[in-house]
């Protein structure tokens, strides 16, 4: 027996059902507030990540799925989606500002686990050239509409992590705080004490969190203009009414972010994030464009979500299948969606199939009969009785 490879999943029935509503909520959302939507390639050069992301990172050195080709590139299954957007833009609208939307499976290699998975869905919103402050704002709001309409109760987390020059010396004073206190974290924090010292700060081991809790704020070493762009950020936020709290200890895992950072949580579980990031252009020597960007997990949010999916489903039944074809072409007329047996069976094999795939209404096109299944009750096919049904 060949089993479906490890960390991946299938999507079916009330799993399926979610994530097409997310996707329909998300694409509808973000091309009303003008974000084109854009279909990025899986397979990207392996440059474009290590530059992007940086060496060090988890990401780079355990997760990424690598291979060669048969003319010796070095490429991989991307492993995030808001570098690809980038080097899109750069490419084809670098003199430009442009607003991008994208949904699409990325890869890592990882330990699988609940939310967590090596090929994943991911949503995501990009506003690429030249920006402001009312940018990362929009974008925030264009975020809330779209987890709002899909009735999540989740709160937003904000902070700055400044420049990449401050951020440097805040590093290196975090490094010298964790490492003096190494022998009460985690080996996996341990790790990142040298490496990638800044995702210390996101672990959730319980063995982290009193240290993590004890380390120097980043504020303290950010300057004045730093400073006052984030209040800019946040008394906008206040004057349009969206709720925030301050953390100021949320980073972003990845080297190219600066400035604002943000994430969004329902019941305890991270289902987006994002921020700035006005130097990845740079960084990948392609151009000069500014960003700031969001993305969704779509495997948690489909975790998260409780649908109410209750709609009528009619399912056809008939002795002859001329009599099926007669009222079936009426429901496409009517553009009544419908469902039929698999192959035709006897009329009672095709209820029971009916009733296994959860039809409310039969309808028997031999007997011109549509029956309730709650009540059992049977009337007789009118077009109009069905429309007042369903």
């Amino acid at each position: 027996m060949i089993d479906q490879v490890k960390g991946t999943r299938n999507l079916y029935g009330k799993d399926i059902d979610n994530y097409l509503h997310i996707k329909d909520k998300f694409l509808n959302c973000y091309a009303s507030y003008g974000y084109k939507f854009v279909e990025l390639p899986n397979i990207e050069h392996k440059d474009l990540f290590t530059k992007s992301i940086g060496e060090n990172s988890e990401i780079v050195t355990k997760q990424m799925y690598e291979f060669e080709d048969k003319a010796g590139r070095s490429l991989v299954l991307r492993p995030e989606g808001t570098a690809s957007v980038v080097r899109y833009h750069n490419e084809f609208h670098k003199d430009q500002s442009n607003k991008y939307s994208y949904f699409g499976k990325m890869y890592r290699y990882e330990n699988p686990q609940k939310n967590r998975y090596r090929e994943f869905h991911q949503a995501g919103a990009e506003l690429i050239g030249t920006l402001d402050n009312y940018s990362d704002v929009q974008l925030i709001k264009s975020s809330f509409r779209f987890l709002n309409s899909l009735e999540l109760n989740f709160k937003l987390k904000i902070n700055t992590i400044g420049s990449v020059d401050e951020r440097k010396e805040y590093v290196s004073v975090l490094k010298k705080y964790f490492d003096k206190n190494k022998k009460d974290l985690s080996k996996e924090s341990v790790e990142k004490i040298e490496s990638n010292t800044l995702r210390i700060l996101d672990s959730n081991v319980q063995e982290d969190l009193q240290i993590i809790d004890l380390a120097p704020l980043i504020t303290n070493y950010l300057e004045d203009e730093t400073l006052q762009k984030y209040e800019d950020i946040k008394n906008m936020l206040n004057n349009i009414n969206i709720p925030y709290s301050e953390d100021h200890k949320l980073v972003r895992g990845l080297d190219y972010y600066n400035d604002l950072t943000f994430e969004f949580v329902a019941d305890g579980v991270v289902i987006g994030g994002g921020g700035r990031y006005d130097k990845l252009s740079q960084i990948l020597n392609i151009g000069q464009s500014q960003g700031v960007g969001v993305a969704f997990g779509v495997d948690r949010i489909i975790n998260q979500l409780q649908l109410d999916t209750h709609k009528e489903k009619i399912f056809l039944i008939s002795q002859y299948e001329e009599e099926m074809y007669d009222i079936s072409d009426e429901l496409d007329k009517n553009h009544i969606p419908y469902e039929v047996p698999i192959r035709f069976s006897k009329e009672n094999t095709q209820y029971k199939e009916a009733i296994k795939n959860n039809a409310t209404l039969v309808i028997n096109c031999s007997e011109k009969t549509i029956k309730i299944i709650s009540s059992n009750k049977v009337v007789p096919f009118d077009i109009n009785k069905l429309k007042e049904l369903i």
